[in-house]
Protein backbone atom coordinates (compact mmCIF):
# COMPACT_ATOMS: atom_id res chain seq x y z
CA UNK A 1 0.00 0.00 0.00
CA UNK A 2 1.07 3.62 -0.35
CA UNK A 3 2.42 6.24 1.96
CA UNK A 4 1.13 9.78 1.39
CA UNK A 5 3.23 12.64 0.15
CA UNK A 6 5.05 14.38 2.93
CA UNK A 7 5.04 11.44 5.33
CA UNK A 8 8.15 11.12 7.44
CA UNK A 9 9.38 9.54 10.60
CA UNK A 10 8.67 11.45 13.85
CA UNK A 11 12.19 12.92 13.89
CA UNK A 12 11.54 14.57 10.53
CA UNK A 13 13.75 12.20 8.55
CA UNK A 14 12.29 10.06 5.79
CA UNK A 15 10.41 7.05 7.14
CA UNK A 16 9.79 3.63 5.72
CA UNK A 17 6.67 3.02 3.70
CA UNK A 18 3.78 1.98 5.87
CA UNK A 19 0.25 0.77 5.36
CA UNK A 20 -2.17 3.70 5.40
CA UNK A 21 -5.25 3.44 7.58
CA UNK A 22 -8.81 3.47 6.31
CA UNK A 23 -9.26 7.16 7.10
CA UNK A 24 -6.14 8.18 5.23
CA UNK A 25 -6.86 5.98 2.24
CA UNK A 26 -10.41 7.29 1.87
CA UNK A 27 -9.49 10.95 2.20
CA UNK A 28 -6.66 10.59 -0.30
CA UNK A 29 -8.87 8.74 -2.78
CA UNK A 30 -11.56 11.42 -2.58
CA UNK A 31 -8.91 14.15 -2.95
CA UNK A 32 -7.63 12.60 -6.18
CA UNK A 33 -10.93 11.63 -7.81
CA UNK A 34 -13.91 13.32 -6.16
CA UNK A 35 -16.83 12.91 -6.23
CA UNK A 36 -16.90 9.22 -5.35
CA UNK A 37 -19.50 6.85 -3.99
CA UNK A 38 -18.88 4.44 -1.12
CA UNK A 39 -18.83 1.54 -3.57
CA UNK A 40 -16.17 3.27 -5.66
CA UNK A 41 -14.14 4.00 -2.54
CA UNK A 42 -14.17 0.34 -1.59
CA UNK A 43 -12.92 -0.61 -5.05
CA UNK A 44 -10.18 2.04 -5.08
CA UNK A 45 -8.86 1.49 -1.57
CA UNK A 46 -9.31 -2.26 -1.21
CA UNK A 47 -11.29 -1.74 1.99
CA UNK A 48 -14.48 -3.62 2.75
CA UNK A 49 -17.75 -1.78 2.20
CA UNK A 50 -18.41 -2.00 5.93
CA UNK A 51 -15.08 -0.34 6.73
CA UNK A 52 -15.74 2.37 4.15
CA UNK A 53 -19.24 3.06 5.52
CA UNK A 54 -18.02 3.33 9.10
CA UNK A 55 -15.10 5.61 8.22
CA UNK A 56 -17.20 7.81 5.94
CA UNK A 57 -19.78 8.23 8.70
CA UNK A 58 -17.09 9.58 11.02
CA UNK A 59 -15.70 11.90 8.34
CA UNK A 60 -19.21 13.27 7.70
CA UNK A 61 -19.68 13.89 11.43
CA UNK A 62 -16.37 15.78 11.55
CA UNK A 63 -17.34 17.87 8.54
CA UNK A 64 -14.32 16.84 6.47
CA UNK A 65 -16.46 15.09 3.86
CA UNK A 66 -19.87 16.15 2.54
CA UNK A 67 -22.50 14.42 0.45
CA UNK A 68 -23.03 16.00 -2.94
CA UNK A 69 -25.95 14.43 -4.78
CA UNK A 70 -26.51 10.99 -6.21
CA UNK A 71 -25.24 9.03 -9.18
CA UNK A 72 -27.80 6.99 -11.10
CA UNK A 73 -27.12 3.26 -11.41
CA UNK A 74 -29.07 0.25 -12.59
CA UNK A 75 -30.42 -0.12 -9.06
CA UNK A 76 -30.37 2.16 -6.03
CA UNK A 77 -28.70 5.53 -6.75
CA UNK A 78 -25.34 5.95 -5.05
CA UNK A 79 -24.61 8.95 -2.83
CA UNK A 80 -21.51 10.85 -3.94
CA UNK A 81 -18.91 12.24 -1.56
CA UNK A 82 -16.44 15.08 -1.80
CA UNK A 83 -14.12 16.98 0.52
CA UNK A 84 -15.33 20.19 2.13
CA UNK A 85 -12.74 22.70 0.81
CA UNK A 86 -12.83 24.92 3.90
CA UNK A 87 -12.93 22.20 6.56
CA UNK A 88 -9.14 22.25 6.83
CA UNK A 89 -6.84 25.09 5.90
CA UNK A 90 -3.10 25.63 5.79
CA UNK A 91 -0.71 28.48 5.03
CA UNK A 92 2.15 28.08 2.57
CA UNK A 93 5.11 30.48 2.52
CA UNK A 94 7.68 30.67 -0.29
CA UNK A 95 10.90 32.54 0.51
CA UNK A 96 11.95 33.47 -3.02
CA UNK A 97 14.86 35.79 -3.80
CA UNK A 98 12.66 38.71 -4.85
CA UNK A 99 9.36 38.06 -3.11
CA UNK A 100 7.82 36.25 -0.18
CA UNK A 101 4.61 34.60 -1.36
CA UNK A 102 1.90 33.48 1.07
CA UNK A 103 -1.09 31.33 0.15
CA UNK A 104 -4.00 30.06 2.20
CA UNK A 105 -5.14 26.71 0.82
CA UNK A 106 -8.10 24.46 1.55
CA UNK A 107 -8.03 20.70 1.57
CA UNK A 108 -8.98 20.44 -2.11
CA UNK A 109 -5.89 22.42 -3.09
CA UNK A 110 -7.57 25.65 -4.16
CA UNK A 111 -5.98 28.96 -3.15
CA UNK A 112 -8.38 30.86 -0.91
CA UNK A 113 -6.23 33.97 -0.54
CA UNK A 114 -2.76 35.09 -1.58
CA UNK A 115 -0.31 37.72 -0.41
CA UNK A 116 3.03 38.78 -1.89
CA UNK A 117 5.64 40.96 -0.21
CA UNK A 118 8.90 42.28 -1.69
CA UNK A 119 11.87 40.55 -0.11
CA UNK A 120 14.11 42.66 2.11
CA UNK A 121 17.86 42.34 2.63
CA UNK A 122 17.51 42.44 6.40
CA UNK A 123 17.83 38.96 7.93
CA UNK A 124 17.04 40.22 11.43
CA UNK A 125 13.45 41.13 10.52
CA UNK A 126 12.59 37.82 8.85
CA UNK A 127 10.79 36.19 11.77
CA UNK A 128 8.77 39.29 12.63
CA UNK A 129 7.85 39.84 8.97
CA UNK A 130 6.66 36.25 8.51
CA UNK A 131 4.58 36.32 11.68
CA UNK A 132 2.93 39.63 10.82
CA UNK A 133 2.21 38.66 7.20
CA UNK A 134 0.60 35.33 8.16
CA UNK A 135 -1.74 37.31 10.43
CA UNK A 136 -2.57 39.70 7.57
CA UNK A 137 -3.25 36.78 5.21
CA UNK A 138 -5.64 35.07 7.61
CA UNK A 139 -7.37 38.28 8.68
CA UNK A 140 -7.94 39.31 5.07
CA UNK A 141 -9.37 35.96 4.09
CA UNK A 142 -12.17 36.07 6.64
CA UNK A 143 -11.82 32.36 7.48
CA UNK A 144 -12.12 30.72 10.86
CA UNK A 145 -8.53 30.66 12.17
CA UNK A 146 -9.33 27.57 14.20
CA UNK A 147 -9.51 25.59 10.95
CA UNK A 148 -5.90 26.41 10.08
CA UNK A 149 -3.73 23.35 10.73
CA UNK A 150 -0.33 24.94 10.40
CA UNK A 151 2.24 26.65 8.20
CA UNK A 152 4.47 25.18 5.52
CA UNK A 153 7.64 27.10 4.67
CA UNK A 154 9.60 26.63 1.45
CA UNK A 155 13.34 26.85 1.96
CA UNK A 156 15.11 27.68 -1.34
CA UNK A 157 17.57 24.96 -2.28
CA UNK A 158 18.69 21.96 -0.22
CA UNK A 159 17.83 22.00 3.47
CA UNK A 160 21.42 21.31 4.48
CA UNK A 161 22.99 23.69 1.96
CA UNK A 162 24.87 26.85 2.74
CA UNK A 163 22.76 29.96 3.21
CA UNK A 164 25.64 32.14 2.00
CA UNK A 165 24.56 31.49 -1.61
CA UNK A 166 20.90 32.25 -0.92
CA UNK A 167 18.89 35.43 -0.45
CA UNK A 168 20.53 37.90 1.97
CA UNK A 169 17.65 37.71 4.45
CA UNK A 170 18.24 33.97 4.94
CA UNK A 171 21.95 34.22 5.65
CA UNK A 172 22.74 32.95 9.08
CA UNK A 173 19.40 31.17 9.40
CA UNK A 174 19.00 27.43 9.78
CA UNK A 175 15.75 26.10 8.25
CA UNK A 176 14.87 23.93 11.23
CA UNK A 177 15.55 26.79 13.64
CA UNK A 178 13.37 29.10 11.55
CA UNK A 179 10.57 26.54 11.66
CA UNK A 180 10.79 26.16 15.44
CA UNK A 181 10.86 29.89 16.08
CA UNK A 182 8.04 30.65 13.64
CA UNK A 183 5.95 27.97 15.32
CA UNK A 184 6.61 29.55 18.72
CA UNK A 185 5.59 33.04 17.57
CA UNK A 186 2.47 32.01 15.63
CA UNK A 187 1.25 29.12 17.78
CA UNK A 188 0.91 26.79 14.77
CA UNK A 189 3.05 23.80 13.85
CA UNK A 190 5.50 24.61 11.06
CA UNK A 191 6.91 22.24 8.43
CA UNK A 192 9.92 23.25 6.30
CA UNK A 193 10.57 21.81 2.84
CA UNK A 194 12.88 22.61 -0.09
CA UNK A 195 11.44 24.38 -3.11
CA UNK A 196 11.55 21.54 -5.63
CA UNK A 197 9.98 18.93 -3.36
CA UNK A 198 7.33 21.41 -2.23
CA UNK A 199 6.49 22.13 -5.87
CA UNK A 200 6.09 18.41 -6.56
CA UNK A 201 3.82 18.02 -3.55
CA UNK A 202 1.80 21.00 -4.76
CA UNK A 203 1.40 19.41 -8.19
CA UNK A 204 0.32 16.10 -6.63
CA UNK A 205 -2.27 17.89 -4.50
CA UNK A 206 -3.60 20.63 -6.78
CA UNK A 207 -3.62 18.61 -10.01
CA UNK A 208 -5.43 15.74 -8.21
CA UNK A 209 -2.74 13.22 -9.16
CA UNK A 210 -3.59 9.71 -7.99
CA UNK A 211 -1.13 7.83 -5.76
CA UNK A 212 -0.52 5.29 -8.51
CA UNK A 213 1.04 7.94 -10.80
CA UNK A 214 4.81 8.37 -10.40
CA UNK A 215 6.28 11.59 -11.77
CA UNK A 216 9.17 14.03 -11.54
CA UNK A 217 8.57 17.74 -11.11
CA UNK A 218 11.59 19.54 -12.56
CA UNK A 219 11.94 22.90 -10.85
CA UNK A 220 13.71 26.04 -12.04
CA UNK A 221 13.99 29.07 -9.80
CA UNK A 222 17.38 30.54 -8.98
CA UNK A 223 18.74 27.05 -9.66
CA UNK A 224 17.60 23.63 -10.81
CA UNK A 225 16.03 20.92 -8.67
CA UNK A 226 13.52 18.09 -8.85
CA UNK A 227 10.77 16.75 -6.67
CA UNK A 228 10.09 13.08 -7.25
CA UNK A 229 6.80 11.40 -6.35
CA UNK A 230 6.71 7.60 -6.38
CA UNK A 231 3.82 5.51 -5.01
CA UNK A 232 2.20 8.60 -3.57
CA UNK A 233 5.14 9.88 -1.55
CA UNK A 234 7.98 12.31 -2.01
CA UNK A 235 11.41 10.76 -2.28
CA UNK A 236 13.75 12.51 0.17
CA UNK A 237 16.76 10.23 0.40
CA UNK A 238 18.89 9.45 3.41
CA UNK A 239 19.63 13.09 4.20
CA UNK A 240 16.55 14.79 2.78
CA UNK A 241 18.46 15.92 -0.33
CA UNK A 242 16.98 13.67 -3.05
CA UNK A 243 16.18 15.39 -6.32
CA UNK A 244 19.35 17.45 -6.81
CA UNK A 245 18.63 17.64 -10.52
CA UNK A 246 21.05 20.53 -10.97
CA UNK A 247 23.95 18.29 -9.96
CA UNK A 248 23.40 15.54 -12.51
CA UNK A 249 26.69 15.32 -14.42
CA UNK A 250 26.23 16.12 -18.10
CA UNK A 251 29.91 16.64 -19.01
CA UNK A 252 32.50 14.46 -17.29
CA UNK A 253 35.39 16.89 -17.89
CA UNK A 254 33.25 19.99 -17.54
CA UNK A 255 33.85 23.09 -15.43
CA UNK A 256 33.97 22.90 -11.65
CA UNK A 257 30.63 23.43 -9.93
CA UNK A 258 30.16 25.28 -6.66
CA UNK A 259 29.22 21.92 -5.09
CA UNK A 260 32.80 20.70 -5.65
CA UNK A 261 32.09 18.31 -8.52
CA UNK A 262 32.59 18.91 -12.22
CA UNK A 263 30.29 19.11 -15.24
CA UNK A 264 27.07 19.56 -13.26
CA UNK A 265 23.93 20.61 -15.10
CA UNK A 266 23.74 23.67 -12.84
CA UNK A 267 27.10 25.10 -13.86
CA UNK A 268 26.68 24.29 -17.56
CA UNK A 269 23.06 25.22 -18.15
CA UNK A 270 21.41 26.56 -14.98
CA UNK A 271 19.62 29.91 -14.86
CA UNK A 272 22.62 31.57 -13.18
CA UNK A 273 24.83 30.48 -16.10
CA UNK A 274 22.28 31.66 -18.66
CA UNK A 275 21.92 35.09 -17.09
CA UNK A 276 25.67 35.50 -16.61
CA UNK A 277 26.20 34.78 -20.30
CA UNK A 278 23.50 37.28 -21.24
CA UNK A 279 25.00 39.98 -19.04
CA UNK A 280 28.51 39.33 -20.35
CA UNK A 281 27.48 40.02 -23.97
CA UNK A 282 26.30 43.61 -24.59
CA UNK A 283 24.18 42.63 -27.59
CA UNK A 284 22.35 39.88 -25.67
CA UNK A 285 21.93 42.11 -22.63
CA UNK A 286 20.40 44.76 -24.87
CA UNK A 287 17.99 42.24 -26.38
CA UNK A 288 16.80 41.28 -22.89
CA UNK A 289 16.83 44.82 -21.53
CA UNK A 290 19.36 43.88 -18.84
CA UNK A 291 21.57 46.44 -17.13
CA UNK A 292 24.94 44.84 -16.27
CA UNK A 293 25.51 47.49 -13.61
CA UNK A 294 22.16 47.01 -11.88
CA UNK A 295 21.42 44.62 -9.00
CA UNK A 296 18.72 42.11 -9.87
CA UNK A 297 18.07 38.53 -8.94
CA UNK A 298 18.82 35.53 -11.13
CA UNK A 299 15.09 34.61 -11.55
CA UNK A 300 14.25 38.18 -12.60
CA UNK A 301 17.10 38.34 -15.14
CA UNK A 302 16.28 34.86 -16.47
CA UNK A 303 12.63 35.86 -16.95
CA UNK A 304 13.79 38.90 -18.94
CA UNK A 305 15.89 36.66 -21.21
CA UNK A 306 12.90 34.32 -21.66
CA UNK A 307 10.55 37.20 -22.53
CA UNK A 308 12.98 38.45 -25.14
CA UNK A 309 13.40 34.95 -26.60
CA UNK A 310 9.61 34.56 -26.81
CA UNK A 311 9.48 37.85 -28.71
CA UNK A 312 12.02 36.52 -31.22
CA UNK A 313 15.32 37.91 -29.93
CA UNK A 314 17.85 35.54 -31.58
CA UNK A 315 20.69 35.77 -29.06
CA UNK A 316 18.43 35.19 -26.06
CA UNK A 317 16.72 32.30 -27.84
CA UNK A 318 20.09 30.72 -28.64
CA UNK A 319 21.12 30.92 -24.98
CA UNK A 320 17.95 29.15 -23.85
CA UNK A 321 18.19 26.52 -26.57
CA UNK A 322 21.77 25.70 -25.56
CA UNK A 323 20.69 25.39 -21.91
CA UNK A 324 17.70 23.27 -22.90
CA UNK A 325 19.92 20.68 -24.64
CA UNK A 326 21.67 19.92 -21.36
CA UNK A 327 18.46 20.04 -19.32
CA UNK A 328 16.82 17.61 -21.74
CA UNK A 329 19.71 15.15 -21.43
CA UNK A 330 19.53 15.27 -17.65
CA UNK A 331 15.73 14.90 -17.73
CA UNK A 332 16.09 11.80 -19.90
CA UNK A 333 18.44 10.31 -17.30
CA UNK A 334 15.88 10.94 -14.57
CA UNK A 335 13.12 9.30 -16.62
CA UNK A 336 15.27 6.27 -17.44
CA UNK A 337 16.50 5.84 -13.88
CA UNK A 338 13.05 6.01 -12.31
CA UNK A 339 10.95 4.50 -15.13
CA UNK A 340 8.36 7.26 -15.03
CA UNK A 341 6.11 8.50 -17.80
CA UNK A 342 5.24 11.99 -16.55
CA UNK A 343 7.54 15.02 -16.25
CA UNK A 344 6.11 18.28 -14.93
CA UNK A 345 7.98 21.56 -15.47
CA UNK A 346 7.42 23.96 -12.62
CA UNK A 347 8.88 26.95 -10.83
CA UNK A 348 9.21 30.54 -12.12
CA UNK A 349 12.01 29.71 -14.57
CA UNK A 350 10.10 27.02 -16.41
CA UNK A 351 6.94 29.12 -16.18
CA UNK A 352 8.78 31.77 -18.23
CA UNK A 353 10.69 29.51 -20.63
CA UNK A 354 8.78 26.24 -20.99
CA UNK A 355 8.22 27.02 -24.67
CA UNK A 356 11.90 26.16 -25.20
CA UNK A 357 12.56 23.52 -22.53
CA UNK A 358 9.39 21.46 -22.93
CA UNK A 359 9.85 20.66 -26.63
CA UNK A 360 13.59 20.06 -26.11
CA UNK A 361 12.92 17.45 -23.42
CA UNK A 362 10.20 15.79 -25.51
CA UNK A 363 12.45 15.61 -28.59
CA UNK A 364 15.33 14.16 -26.61
CA UNK A 365 13.26 11.27 -25.28
CA UNK A 366 11.05 10.57 -28.29
CA UNK A 367 13.37 8.31 -30.32
CA UNK A 368 14.33 5.94 -27.50
CA UNK A 369 10.76 5.92 -26.16
CA UNK A 370 9.42 4.71 -29.51
CA UNK A 371 12.22 2.33 -30.48
CA UNK A 372 13.51 0.86 -27.21
CA UNK A 373 11.34 1.51 -24.18
CA UNK A 374 7.90 1.32 -25.80
CA UNK A 375 6.63 4.09 -23.60
CA UNK A 376 5.18 7.54 -24.07
CA UNK A 377 6.51 10.16 -21.67
CA UNK A 378 4.30 13.20 -21.18
CA UNK A 379 6.04 16.52 -20.56
CA UNK A 380 3.71 19.16 -19.20
CA UNK A 381 3.86 22.55 -17.50
CA UNK A 382 2.29 23.00 -14.09
CA UNK A 383 -0.78 25.23 -14.18
CA UNK A 384 0.53 26.79 -10.96
CA UNK A 385 4.21 26.86 -11.94
CA UNK A 386 4.92 30.32 -10.55
CA UNK A 387 3.38 29.62 -7.12
CA UNK A 388 3.65 25.83 -6.96
CA UNK A 389 6.11 25.82 -4.08
CA UNK A 390 3.94 27.93 -1.78
CA UNK A 391 0.86 25.83 -2.57
CA UNK A 392 2.90 22.68 -2.03
CA UNK A 393 4.08 23.87 1.36
CA UNK A 394 0.47 24.32 2.44
CA UNK A 395 -0.45 20.95 0.93
CA UNK A 396 2.38 19.35 2.92
CA UNK A 397 0.66 20.44 6.13
CA UNK A 398 -2.74 19.23 4.92
CA UNK A 399 -1.30 15.91 3.78
CA UNK A 400 0.32 15.33 7.16
CA UNK A 401 -3.17 15.45 8.73
CA UNK A 402 -4.80 12.95 6.38
CA UNK A 403 -4.34 10.08 8.81
CA UNK A 404 -5.40 11.96 11.94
Amino acid sequence: MRQPVGDAAPNGRPGRARRPGARESILDAIRASEPLSRVELAALTGLTEAAVSMTVRRLLEEGLVVETGRAPTGGKPRTLLRLDPAARLAVGVYLDQDTTTYVLTGQTGGVISRLARPATDVSGSLLADLTADVDVLLAGSGVDRARCLGIGVVWPGPRGGSTEEGPPRLRGWDPDDLGRRLGATTGWPVLVENDATAAAIGEYWVARVGPEQAFAALYMGGGLGAGIIVEGRAMRGGHGAAGEFGHVCVQVDGPECWCGSRGCLEVLAGPRTVTAAALADPATAAEAGLDPTGRRSVPADFAAVARAAWAGAPRCLALLEDSARYVAAAAESVVNLLDIDLVVLTGPGFAAASFVYGPAIQRRMAAADARTWRRSVTVTVSLAAATASATGAAALVLQSHLRR
